[in-house]
């Protein structure tokens, strides 16, 4: 059985200072309730061999499980009573910020994480979109447990809670003791959300004491609700989404720069991202970008070939599909559908938008998207 909630806050919801409340309230959450200790739910779930787990991102907050099907009350009990009423007690406030700070640290540590996030700050500079999803070390050590707790009271309420069972229950049965479970939170309102118009910063380089440069590349791109998505998502898939793509065959097996190259987007509700990311020697960063750059510009005039696009549009359907086999990829896809476009969109129609991209989508908002600024970020060796 998979059981989740998916709350509509994130990282881009928080005011300054206390940026990274989101994601201190996803490690407070399965610290308890008022009326059961972190060690009794941990127990809980070492008992009935369950897994629980939650994460935070730029506009949703995510707490999940998987439990056996017969231990179905305690999956969701728990779930529900850590999300109407947690405990915040001060200890284990105090203990998880020192968690978060190791976390934050260990981040620091991390080149492709801080190639990332740069890249990010690059995209949306001074606007939470480009913030980290953990905060910084200033505001999660000056955040106290009564700001965390004022934080949950305004956002998390009954509006902008999803919760998704995935297994052999009964709807309506599910649904009354969802509504007891939360009974106590009052109805609330979504988010009201600012569109990022600051001008992309072209650059940021950092220096580290590191062997291998790291590279990313991005663009300002679609927005969760824009038609040609579908096309960015083909897009993706055959420049850098798998091993047949365009810079994983020319990078890497073709050249031998990168062991990790690939690219990705994201789209929030108002805006989006579209990036490459590979590794490399410091003396050929140069050379990687021309690679990266060629391949773009080759797309964009040339269009790609048909057999191309039956592998882009192959591919993307079959990840699709066997995720879904899975009972917590079900469970994401369902609740974020519902928390986006409060609707479930079926699998059909949504694979079918993918098989109607053509090579001239894929040419149009590649151009589209390309004339846009490009943000570079850059960690090298001193």
């Amino acid at each position: 059985m998979s059981v989740g909630a998916w709350v509509g806050v994130g990282n881009r919801d928080e005011p300054e200072q206390i940026a990274g409340a989101s994601h201190f309230l996803e490690h407070l959450l399965f610290k308890g309730s008022s009326t059961r200790s972190a060690r009794e739910i941990a127990e809980g779930v070492d008992a009935v061999g369950g897994d629980l787990n939650a994460f935070t991102s730029k506009e949703y907050t995510a707490f999940h499980a998987r439990v056996p099907a017969k231990d179905l009350d305690f999956g969701l009990d728990t779930l529900l009573d850590v999300l109407a009423d947690p405990g915040f007690r001060a200890d284990e406030v105090d203990a998880e910020r020192l968690v978060i700070l190791e976390e934050l640290a260990w981040g620091a540590d991390t080149p492709d994480d801080v190639v990332h996030q740069n890249l990010a700050s690059s995209l949306f500079p001074g606007h939470s979109l480009g913030w980290e999803v953990l905060g910084t070390a200033e505001s999660v050590r000056a955040m106290t447990a009564a700001d965390v707790r004022s934080f949950h009271e305004h956002w998390y309420r009954r509006s902008n809670i999803v919760i998704v069972v995935v297994g052999p229950v009964d709807h309506d049965e599910i649904c009354a003791r969802v509504d007891r479970g939360l009974a106590a939170l009052a109805a609330g309102e979504p988010p009201s959300r600012i569109k990022p118009v600051a001008a992309v910063r072209e650059e940021i380089v950092v220096r580290r004491d590191i062997e291998q440069a790291h590279l990313s590349l991005g663009w300002r791109a679609l927005d969760q609700f824009d038609d040609d998505r579908f096309a960015l998502a083909v897009a993706n898939q055959l420049i850098g989404g798998g091993w047949s793509s365009r810079l994983f065959q020319e990078i890497r097996e073709k050249r031998g720069m990168s062991y990790t190259v690939f690219s990705s987007m994201a789209g929030y509700v108002d805006s989006g991202t579209f990036s490459i990311y590979a590794g490399t020697s410091p003396d050929r960063v140069t050379e990687l970008c021309e690679v990266v750059e060629a391949e773009l510009a080759d797309l964009v005039e040339n269009g790609p070939s048909e057999r191309e696009m039956e592998i882009a549009r192959g591919g993307f359907e079959g990840a699709t599909v066997l995720a879904l086999e899975d009972g917590s990829s079900r469970m994401a896809q369902i609740a974020t559908n519902l928390l986006v476009r409060d609707r479930v969109v079926e699998v059909n129609e949504y694979l079918a938008k993918v098989r109607a991209v053509t090579a001239a989508d894929v040419r149009r908002v590649l151009a589209t998207i390309l004339t846009g600024t490009r943000a570079r970020s850059v960690v090298e060796p001193r």
